[in-house]
């Protein structure tokens, strides 16, 4: 299956997405680690809300939710509403029987805190303009971290297994659907690319541009702050297609240098040695990691020189042995880097165009 794994490194600030009220303390969502770190981070929900806010505001429609019994469900219809479709659902229509379920061509973790954060509170009160009554006061934590966004996004967008839909719901498609068998397994597809205003929100394309426009271009609000409105404010976003589910992830980190964030080079060069031929592209908000990038890549091929030079110098086999095996290492790693595609935030929409055609084809 193909997929694009894109990891974000963001700032977030104030409390925006509350975990709960404690008499009249606002709680910020917060996890603690086995070392005993505090970690803030904002849920995915909150995340994929906020983006189907935007995405409805860019004339998709979304899945409205309903109550049939005791659990609050959506539609359940991924041929009408993008929600549906990005996200996933589960409808369990009739007690005992199997729900109908989609399983989300697009995941989140949300935005998690990579390194301990330090919470403060923000205290306030509501007053009364008469003055009649006395003012209540309140407090909210606050924090402001920079945590690491992570999504994958597969090829299934727009395409229904056909227990992911009813016969009714292909019967009333607003758009022709393409039937496909894969492994014994029936498909529906939704039309490629659509340019009619109309019906351009069923075209498979149009909807993921629409959600890569909106995650790494336009970008969205939060629904509440206690610092005031906001946005999370991009540093890296590190782009990696693939047909194998590698580790990025766990290869994203971050230093500061000279008062800039910058992304953890040596992590990325790691990851290099699990790559078969896929490509690594980085956007860089911060316009600080092509120049780091070019300065790594000569400090390694300076130690390339020297253990060259001590290579020849020396008649011991272990040495010998050892030295080439660093050799190999720091080749490697310049290999990664210089496959490594460093572009500014002017080529967002190259980027968006190249992960749709891999996905869904140009």
């Amino acid at each position: 299956m193909k997929r694009v794994l894109i990891s974000i490194l963001a700032r977030v600030k104030g409390n925006v997405n509350a975990n709960g009220t404690v008499a009249a303390l606002t709680e910020i969502k917060k996890f603690f680690t086995t070392d005993g770190e505090t970690r803030v981070y904002v849920s995915g929900r909150c995340v994929k809300y906020c983006i189907k806010q935007r995405l409805n505001e860019k004339g998709f429609d979304l899945s409205p939710l309903e109550r049939p019994r005791k659990v609050l469900i959506s539609k359940g219809n991924p041929i009408l509403y993008i929600d549906d479709d990005l996200f996933g659902f589960m409808m369990a229509e009739v007690p005992g029987e199997a729900a109908r379920r989609r399983f989300a061509p697009i995941k989140t973790d949300g935005i998690v805190a990579l390194k301990h954060c330090e919470i403060t509170r923000d205290f306030g009160g509501r007053f009364d303009p008469t003055e009649k009554e006395m003012p209540s006061p309140f407090e909210v934590e606050v924090a402001d971290f920079i945590g690491q966004n992570n999504w994958i996004i597969t090829e299934n967008i727009g395409k229904f297994e056909d227990k992911e839909i009813t016969e009714e719901i292909v019967r009333k498609s607003p758009v022709e659907l393409e039937e496909r068998e894969d492994n014994g397994k029936k498909y529906y597809y939704l039309p490629s690319e659509l340019s009619d205003d109309a019906k351009k929100s069923y075209g498979r394309k149009n909807r993921l541009k629409a959600f890569l426009e909106v995650l790494l271009k336009e970008r969205y609000t939060f629904p509440r702050s206690a610092t005031g409105l906001h946005q999370p404010h991009y540093y890296y976003a590190v782009i990696l297609p693939t047909e194998r589910l590698l580790p990025l992830f766990a290869h994203i980190d971050y230093e500061i240098k000279n008062g800039k964030v910058v992304l953890n080079l040596d992590r990325i060069e790691d990851l290099g040695s699990l790559l078969d031929g896929e490509k690594v592209t980085i956007i860089d908000f911060e316009h600080a990691l092509d120049e780091e990038v070019k300065l790594r890549i000569e400090k390694h091929r300076e130690k390339i020189k020297n253990l060259e030079d001590k290579l020849k110098e020396t008649d011991n086999e272990d040495l010998k042995k050892k030295l080439e095996e660093e050799k190999r290492e720091l080749e490697n790693r310049v290999k990664t880097l210089e496959s490594i595609e460093v572009l500014s935030p002017f080529k967002i929409d190259d980027v968006i165009n190249e992960i749709t055609n891999y996905l869904i084809g140009a």
